[in-house]
C-alpha cells in the first residue's frame, strides 16, 4: 500500500484532537463497502465518492494508524495534497 509522506507522519506521530480528510483508494468494490463500515467503526465518516474509485474519509489523526491496517487499500493520501 502506498502512503503519502504526510499520512506516514500522521500514522507514526498523530496530533491529538485533530481531524483529517484523506483520499483512500480501495482495491475493489468489495473492499470499498467494507472500508465504509470500518471507517465508521473508527468514529470517522466517508465524506464523498471520487470519480476514479477513491473515497474521501474524515477521521481523527489518532485513528490513521488503524486505517492503515485495513486490508484492501491501494493508497492513502491527504486530500490537500491532491488539491480537492
Amino acid at each position: 500500500m502506498y502512503l503519502s509522506h504526510p499520512v506516514r507522519r500522521m500514522r507514526d506521530d498523530p496530533l491529538e484532537a485533530e481531524t483529517v480528510e484523506l483520499r483512500v483508494e480501495p482495491v475493489d468494490d468489495d473492499a470499498r463497502a467494507k472500508l465504509s463500515e470500518y471507517v465508521r467503526s473508527l468514529g470517522g465518516s466517508v465524506e464523498r465518492e471520487l470519480q476514479f474509485g477513491g473515497v474521501v474519509v474524515a477521521l481523527d489523526e489518532a485513528n490513521v494508524s488503524a486505517l492503515c491496517e485495513f486490508d484492501g487499500i491501494e493508497r492513502i493520501e491527504t486530500v490537500d495534497t491532491l488539491g480537492y
